[in-house]
């Protein structure tokens, strides 16, 4: 169903530039993983807050208020530098069980940041339930950065 768009992505000029480039596509990714840090750790320091294992000196409340642009930015970059090096390998990428994995992921990660998670961290001090929900947050997260990385392994 998608694949027409996916071969119509990796046909634009651009993605075409992308591809045959020998700095662009390096370049591109090297700045994906900066904002992958940004995000990451603002995921982590809040989850490892929830979990009661850092910055117990702050409110989670806090903690999660000041984690929120780094959040935001790293998301944003992560997605800008994303899509690039999915265009220069849409074809590829439509047919990788691990890019799908990772979409579905990221998805289910971002719906539990922006609902239950966001609820959680509006607290002083966390809650059973707030622990439970920082393991899942973690596990989510780290399912989508192994599944990226297995996408460049054995797409």
């Amino acid at each position: 169903m998608l694949q027409p768009f996916f071969d119509w992505m990796q046909a634009l000029p651009i993605s075409q530039a992308i591809g045959s480039s020998i700095w662009i596509f390096p370049l591109v990714q090297a700045i994906h993983l900066v904002f992958l840090a940004l995000f990451a750790g603002a995921i982590l320091i809040v989850d490892l807050r929830l979990l009661g294992l850092g910055m117990r000196l702050q409110p989670v409340s806090q903690v999660a208020r000041d984690a929120r642009p780094w959040l935001i930015a790293g998301f944003l970059g992560m997605f800008a530098t994303g899509l690039p090096q999915l265009m220069q390998n849409a074809s590829r990428e439509y047919f990788s069980e691990f890019f799908w994995y990772k979409m579905y992921l990221i998805a289910i990660g971002l719906i539990l940041i922006v609902t239950i998670r966001r609820k959680l961290t509006q607290v002083d001090e966390p809650s059973a339930a707030g622990k439970v929900v920082a393991l899942v947050s973690i596990a989510i997260w780290a399912g989508v950065v192994i599944n990226a990385r297995l996408i460049g392994l054995f797409t």
